[in-house]
């Protein structure tokens, strides 16, 4: 059975998969867009942990295990933060 087959996949996980593969890196670029946020915070949170850390390539291009950032998306979805709820009491 391949891993995308697993029953415990969701929908909404297996259209991000469709997006970036599960194997493989990617450049800020391919990523941003299944992100909630821009470039300046994704290299921020890359470098204080709270997404997953960016591997140098060369001394000017970055890149993210596709992996990782699929499994990140998923704990976001599964476990939304109280911060992304803002209210105006």
């Amino acid at each position: 059975m391949l891993e995308s087959d697993t029953p415990t996949k969701t929908h909404k996980n297996k259209d991000l998969a469709k997006l970036l593969p599960l194997q493989g890196m990617s450049r800020a670029k391919n990523i941003l867009p299944l992100l909630p946020f821009g470039r300046t915070t994704l290299h921020e949170w890359s470098r204080d942990g709270r997404f997953p850390a960016s591997i140098r390539l060369s001394p000017t291009i970055v890149a993210w295990k596709n992996s990782e950032v699929l499994e990140w998306l998923e704990r976001q979805s599964l476990y939304p933060s109280d911060s992304q709820e803002v209210t105006n009491d």
